[in-house]
């Protein structure tokens, strides 16, 4: 699992240490990525949430979007890699 946002370094680094997540976070601060997945809200230029969860082959086998995103626990339970446990 990968977050990627539009915040900028720093502020990610906070939001991961309060969230004690395990995964990775990304600065996206143009929101070039964010634009090509979950889409950028105009004028603000926030990212909008989406989890993506993408097999081995590189398809997309879940996306969980909205307010739902928020806590990303069906996403890593649609994961065919997650780990065992």
């Amino acid at each position: 699992m990968v977050a990627i946002s539009t915040d900028d370094v720093e502020t990610l680094r906070r939001y991961r240490e309060d969230r004690k997540a395990t995964y990775p976070f990304l600065s996206d601060p143009g929101g070039v990525v964010s634009a090509k997945y979950s889409g950028v809200i105009p004028v603000l230029g926030y990212a909008n949430r989406a989890n993506y969860v993408v097999g081995k082959d590189g398809r997309i086998l879940s996306i969980v979007s909205g307010g739902d995103a928020v806590d990303p626990t069906s996403s890593v339970e649609a994961c065919p890699a997650k780990p065992a446990g």
